[in-house]
């Protein structure tokens, strides 16, 4: 697939990453908000931007910081494929166990719960829904997940908040799937989406 010129997605390095894994259980823990104090945030996008641009070349197009017109905070990264375009949300806590609370409704890492990661995904899934329903293509099939690197997944299937959890592995697997966009589309959907989002 050969990108427009005009809308390459931003450069970034490329490291290797590791996929991770871990025992399956759900653990209960103490009510409380945490920010990660793993990497920063901006790093952990780099990180997997580039495992993804050196994945995927010109097949699948991303966009990396955009910014929804009203929204505080930025979409990490925006990835348009033929199954749809994808909200990937990266996340990095080194080493310790990621599991969701009882109901599944939010995140428990190491015990702790994570109220603030579902509230953003929810807000970011629906500001791109938003920026694709006004878009040349509004009925494109949205898809938003996690993508925790260096962290103790279960072994089985993780949602948290009705979003799929998922390792480096299990990310490239999800944007290698067929869908109902052809490479015009694709192109399409992508140019939009990079003139109508501002890069942060």
């Amino acid at each position: 697939m050969r990108r427009p010129h005009a809308h390459e997605p931003e450069q970034s390095s490329r490291p290797n990453l590791t996929v991770v894994t871990g025992g399956a259980q759900n653990i209960p823990a103490e009510p409380k908000a945490v920010v990660s104090r793993g990497e920063a945030r901006a790093d952990v996008i780099d990180r997997l931007a580039g495992e993804l641009i050196r994945t995927f070349g010109d097949q699948v197009l991303f966009l990396f910081h955009r910014r929804p017109p009203g929204q505080g905070t930025d979409l990490p990264i925006i990835a348009v494929a033929a199954s749809g375009v994808h909200l990937i949300e990266p996340r990095s806590y080194p080493g310790k166990k990621v599991r969701a609370c009882r109901d599944g409704s939010e995140f428990v890492i190491d015990g702790m719960r994570h109220r603030q990661l579902a509230e953003q995904m929810r807000e970011h899934s629906q500001a791109l829904q938003a920026a694709v329903a006004i878009g040349p293509l509004p009925d494109t099939p949205i898809h938003a997940s996690y993508c925790f690197i260096d962290s103790n997944l279960p072994l089985g299937r993780l949602e948290v908040g009705g979003f799929r959890v998922n390792s480096v592995r299990g990310t490239l697997k999800s944007l290698r799937g067929r869908g109902p966009l052809n490479e015009r589309q694709i192109e399409a959907l992508h140019r939009d989406l990079s003139l109508r989002l501002e890069r942060t």
